[in-house]
């Protein structure tokens, strides 16, 4: 399995140029690849090839070949992307708007990587006013422009060895430029244990539920929405005021620059809660050897809230907002690949009126709150718990325990906590000794 990491560049002004250099260079490849394959089409009705577009951009530019060749993969990725969005959905564009930074795709012919250093590999085309001049008098221009191979030289602060890294990309991130490669991790074989079926649901007052026959865990999920509904609400404020301003005025900027401080502290915020909460939830499934996790499939339950009557009248503009900000997609795919890593075989399968059905009577019965409550058995159970072991036994057999163990987590500024604990305890030293 492949995952992803990164570290950052240190400042150096040189190599930050050099990189930025390479940035607008890749920007301007991306440009003009997609200008020849959109102009390609509307005069052949068809698409350039991804050959095609190689051959063109072969020995045009201020970069590695094989950068080259990876930012047409990557737009060729993109383009068969927007042609399967396109089937359900006419109004997603094709690849079109225009670029003045790009981020650096590497493969790993493009790098020189040892254990100190990474050299990133790249090419300069140069000629000087003699070379016109002599060029003109023997009419020869079809030779070609004389060719330097360069390399500018990053710092290696990689964790691991990166002798097989075979992609990698230079970023643009928080002011600084970050190293991002890939690398193949091996997964843990569980085939010897006996089979431990857990569920997953996921919510937003809850994050993430998982339950097996005998225990359950409930993380919370209310800092991950408030920070979400902080955002909208700002960003709201925000965007109504710079409306009152003329585009482009010193106060327009200062409110632009505004959206895009909150913006990113807030993204940075979600996605360090995203991943304490599925950081919990893996333990959890460690601890109880489980060997399947089975995930509620709730994607799409925000769209058309407004457009589709039957979603419109069940719902009310809060609610409707609070769909929209759900960052379940997220916190599944973290949830995925950290499962697979330790072994855990995932699946998915729908979650429809899981909360509503009785384990005890298999009957469905409406939840008013957070506890589930039979009127036939006269039985009670917390409504995500339950809903995440009905979404297990859709897929295996999971026994009804009456007596199940709930653990409640919340995964919020953990070091805050920490510190406030730990000044709590020596002050309460110090206290002890003064009565002493």
């Amino acid at each position: 399995m492949f995952v992803t990491h990164s570290f950052r560049i240190p400042y150096d002004p040189l190599i930050y140029k050099q990189l930025r250099n390479m940035q607008r260079e890749a920007a301007s490849v991306w440009n003009d690849i997609v200008r020849e394959a959109t102009s390609y089409f509307f005069t052949f009705k068809k698409w350039l090839s991804k050959s095609d577009i190689q051959a063109a951009r072969k020995g045009s530019y201020n970069l590695h070949s094989q950068t080259v060749q990876a930012i047409v993969d990557k737009y060729d990725a993109n383009r068969q992307t927007t042609r399967k969005l396109r089937k359900s959905d006419k109004k997603i564009k094709y690849p079109w708007k225009e670029k003045y930074y790009y981020c650096i795709p590497l493969k790993q012919a493009s790098m020189d990587i040892s254990d100190e250093t990474i050299g990133i590999k790249k090419a300069e085309y140069r000629l000087s006013l003699v070379d016109f001049v002599t060029k003109k008098k023997k009419k020869n221009w079809n030779e070609k422009f004389p060719k330097r191979n360069e390399q500018v030289i990053i710092p290696n602060l990689a964790k691991e060895p990166l002798k097989n890294c075979k992609y990698a990309e230079i970023v643009w991130k928080n002011g600084a430029y970050w190293f991002h490669y890939s690398i193949k991790v091996q997964e843990k074989d569980l085939s010897s244990l006996p089979l431990c079926p857990a569920g997953a649901d996921l919510g937003e007052i809850h994050a993430v539920t998982v339950a097996t026959e005998n225990k359950a865990l409930v993380v919370s999920g209310r800092a991950i929405r408030s920070i979400s509904q902080f955002r909208a609400k700002v960003m709201a404020n925000l965007q109504k005021k710079m409306s009152r301003c003329k585009k482009g005025s010193r106060q327009w900027k200062k409110y632009n620059t505004a959206k895009k401080r909150i913006r990113q502290k807030s993204s940075n915020q979600l996605a360090d809660l995203e991943h304490k909460t599925t950081k919990e939830v893996i333990l959890f499934l460690e601890k109880e050897n489980v060997t399947n996790l089975v995930i509620g499939r709730v994607g799409g339950i925000e769209k058309n809230t407004k457009k589709d009557k039957k979603k419109k009248s069940k719902t009310t503009k809060v609610r409707r907002q609070q769909l929209s900000l759900w960052n379940q997609g997220k916190i599944k795919q973290k949830l995925t690949y950290k499962a697979k890593l330790k072994g855990i075989k995932v699946e998915e399968t729908e979650e429809s009126y899981t909360s509503q059905t009785c384990p005890f009577c298999h009957g469905r019965h409406k939840t008013n709150g957070r506890p589930f409550k039979c009127s036939v058995r006269k039985t009670e159970i917390h409504r995500d718990v339950n809903g995440a072991q009905n979404i297990a036994r859709k897929r295996y057999p999971m026994e009804v325990n009456t007596q199940l163990e709930v653990i409640f987590k919340q995964p919020v500024w953990y070091k805050r906590y920490l510190s406030k604990n730990n000044h709590n305890q020596l002050r309460c030293k110090s206290i002890a000794r003064r009565m002493a």
